[in-house]
């Protein structure tokens, strides 16, 4: 065996191989363990370089071999072979690394996790090497505020559908969660359906898209605030990477809320999915007010943005047909004077917008769905503009 040994994972198994290996690994050595891993979620997170599983793990599915194998980690699955061959040839359609059998004894399968240590890819890995990686080259855009955001955001993804580009719009929304209720959409499926299938590998991922407005899928938020703690930004942040290959732009709506509170011991910190969000976007949207306290309010946000993240800033106005031009230069003056935004945009009052907030509909053709396409269009080529 080599002389640096691997760290390893085991699936609870009722079988004898793996009571063996326990009090093998306790009397002889050669390999670290991790701990046991009881479901899908705990055989995902980091911390070991080798699973070993059984063949007949409820959570044992393809999906979940090809995400830890794309971790860069080895798989080792255990077969029993009084049972025929069913357990082997299902392993190895599988995709792991290596198959033993469950009366081969200890030695065998730490001999076996051994010569799949780090650095030491497996055949079949390397086959797997010469393969395309997780496209994750999608725009991904960030909109923070309050309702109005919400109302943005699903323009912007009309806006970016109606050039021909794939888009998903994403309610990451823990604080305010609005979309379905907006839309008049069920609330099932949603974000915790996704996340269930993405991260315990219950389902797939795409089940928990529906079809939304202007041709847009759309993925709504949790059902209840109060369900924030169910889920791990890390996760979050995983699924929307992985949506990331299957369109060509993420439209994702995040609480205004940017503060770091994990220094009190909440876990992963009640804002961290949107200070997470803003980390991974390539442009980031404020939706504010149109008066001194509402840029007051942008002003703290961009302070705690421009603290995680360099990408492109857009400032929205939101009902600003209402003000003077002095009241407009009021605003941008004093904005510009501390952040310089590739685009400043004044949204217009338009009673068709209106009425759908109080219909539950999409937003009809108007001057607010106008307004938005000239910013997508500022935003797809670069440019730093003021529209209205």
């Amino acid at each position: 065996m080599s002389d640096i040994e691997p760290v390893i994972a085991i699936a609870g198994s009722q079988r004898a191989w793996s009571s063996e290996l326990l009090r093998f690994l306790s009397d002889f050595g050669g390999a670290r363990l991790k701990g046991t891993v009881l479901t899908a979620r705990e055989a995902l997170e980091p911390g070991y370089e080798v699973l070993i599983i059984d063949d007949i793990t409820s959570y044992l599915s393809p999906l979940l071999v090809e995400r830890v194998r794309e971790s860069g980690r080895k798989v080792v699955g255990i077969y029993d072979p009084e049972y025929s061959d069913r357990g082997r040839e299902r392993l190895q359609a599988l995709g792991v690394d290596a198959v033993i059998p469950a009366d081969a004894g200890p030695e065998v399968i730490l001999e076996t996790v051994s010569m799949l240590g780090p650095g030491r890819p497996s055949p079949d890995r390397e086959r797997a090497a010469g393969s395309a990686p997780r496209d994750q080259a999608a725009l991904i855009t960030a909109v923070a505020g309050g309702d109005l955001a919400g109302e943005f955001a699903v323009a912007l993804g009309g806006a970016f559908r109606n050039r021909r580009m794939s888009t998903l719009v994403v309610d990451a929304d823990t604080v305010t969660p609005m979309l379905a209720q907006r839309l008049s959409m069920p609330v099932v499926p949603n974000l915790l359906t996704a996340l269930d299938a993405h991260v315990q590998l219950r389902g797939k991922v795409q089940d928990s898209l529906i079809s939304g407005p202007y041709g847009c899928a759309l993925l709504t938020g949790i059902p209840e605030a109060s369900e924030w703690e169910t889920i791990r930004a890390e996760e979050v942040m995983d699924l929307i990477e992985t949506a990331a290959g299957w369109f060509e732009h993420l439209i994702v709506k995040i609480s205004p809320h940017m503060e770091d509170l994990s220094r009190y011991g909440a876990r992963d910190g009640r804002f961290e999915v949107s200070r997470s969000v803003v980390g991974l976007a390539g442009d980031v949207v404020y939706v504010a007010e149109p008066t001194p306290v509402g840029l007051s309010r942008a002003l703290r946000w961009i302070s705690k943005t421009r603290s995680i993240t360099a990408a492109r800033l857009h400032v929205v106005f939101g009902g600003a047909a209402a003000l003077s031009t002095f009241q407009r230069g009021e605003l941008s003056d004093e904005l510009t004077r501390s952040y310089m935004p590739a685009s400043i945009t004044w949204l217009p009052i338009d009673q068709g917008q209106e009425r759908s907030v109080w219909n539950g509909t999409v937003i009809p053709k108007g001057p607010f769905r106008k307004t938005v396409e000239k910013l997508s269009a500022a935003m797809l080529n670069g440019h730093g503009e003021n529209h209205s």
